[in-house]
């Protein structure tokens, strides 16, 4: 069941009326303790009547983990949870330390990021990845609320429907929504999944064992997924993969990613904007070294 038809099961009466006003186009369903239900999507915010009490709160929280706090506990220390339709619930609240490190202790706040496959989206950006050499290897890149996950999602299946051989690092669980192992979303007929394993460590288990032609990850941005990034370009294993950031020297100003734009790894780099999933600039890598070589197309 989608989480926008569960979660009208779930609230009260005001707020889960208020969600079936707006289901088709809410990208962010925020529950606070003791404030209204807020829900935000491109264009739009609306906002509850009455407060949401953190007993309420809770019990909605309960039911999206199925109950099994304790089998979730590491995921919400880690600060979200991710649901089995790939919609992510992000957390925050009172925390407290224990064995040397943080736990989770009381959830105030969460903000659920509504999974939603838009078959067709990245059609463009399958073409622009897809040129008369082969595969050029892309970052996709933006703030955050701009459609980057569900971009990715689609590029795998436009790809897979031209004939490559795709395989997925889904860390966690949102590009394909793995149940018992199998992609509950459409990622496409020729599309590998490795659902729960840290980027890097993926990337890597994949190329040798799976033979792909294209590599998809999603949040990219340390220092594993920097070197696993560089070991595909290597192998001749073409990469889509998204990273925060809004501006090309937003990209130079963290290492890891600077590392990864000066390995030649990646061909272009794509930012999104205006409007969630819109293509706003792209940069290309000239033959050349380091930051000289990238010049927006």
């Amino acid at each position: 069941m989608a989480i926008a038809d569960r979660l009208q099961k779930l609230l009260p009466g005001d707020a889960a009326r208020l969600l079936a006003m707006h289901a088709d186009r809410v990208t962010q369903i925020r529950l606070r303790a003791e404030r209204p239900v807020l829900l935000a999507g491109c264009g739009f915010e609306a906002v509850g009547d009455a407060p949401l009490s953190a007993e309420a709160l809770r019990r909605v929280l309960a039911a999206l983990m199925e109950y099994s706090l304790y089998a979730r506990q590491q995921e919400l220390d880690d600060g979200f949870f991710t649901l089995e339709d790939g919609s992510r619930v992000g957390v925050c609240g009172r925390m407290h330390e224990e064995g040397g490190r943080l736990r989770m202790e009381e959830v105030g706040s969460a903000c659920i990021r509504v999974a939603r496959a838009v078959p067709g989206c990245a059609e463009a950006l399958a073409t622009l990845m897809d040129g008369e050499g082969g595969l050029r290897s892309t970052l996709l890149a933006s703030l955050p609320g701009m459609g980057k996950t569900t971009l990715l999602r689609d590029l795998a299946r436009c790809l897979s429907g031209r004939g490559y051989s795709v395989a997925i690092a889904d860390e966690r669980h949102e590009l394909a929504a793995c149940r018992q192992g199998a992609p509950t979303l459409d990622v496409g007929l020729r599309t590998d999944v490795m659902d729960g394993c840290p980027r890097g460590e993926a990337i890597g288990r994949m190329i040798r064992a799976m033979a792909p032609q294209v590599i998809v990850a999603d949040e990219i941005g340390g220092a594993a997924d920097a070197a696993a990034l560089a070991d595909a370009a290597r192998c001749g294993v073409a990469v889509a993969a998204s990273a925060h950031a809004g501006r090309f020297d937003e990209l130079k100003d963290r290492a890891c990613l600077r590392a990864i734009l000066d390995s030649g790894a990646l061909q272009r780099v794509v930012f999104l904007g205006e409007r969630p999933g819109r293509i706003r600039e792209v940069w290309r890598r000239r033959i050349g070294e380091g930051e000289s070589a990238w010049e927006r197309a």
